[in-house]
């Protein structure tokens, strides 16, 4: 599935086709709010949920790039 048939899909159906063929990648705790990082084929699927009730409050579809890198370990490098 490409990006743009996904994004042709209506909101239910996006949510059900991640659920079947999507792949888990990471969770990220932001505080008051948690992450889940999918993996879709060629581009990646974040859905932001309110920790207390577990409500989805936010969703970004992207392939990769400046969403990812809160994911990346934070590593300390000194020279």
């Amino acid at each position: 599935m490409t990006l743009y048939d996904f994004l042709m899909l209506t909101e239910k159906v996006q949510t059900v086709t991640l659920a079947i063929k999507g792949e888990h990648v990471a969770t990220l705790d932001n505080g008051g709010t948690f992450y889940e990082l999918y993996s879709l084929s060629v581009f990646f699927v974040e859905l932001e949920y309110e920790k207390w009730t577990k409500k989805p409050v936010g969703r970004a579809i992207f392939q990769s790039g400046l969403q990812m890198e809160k994911y990346l370990p934070d590593t300390k490098i000194s020279i």
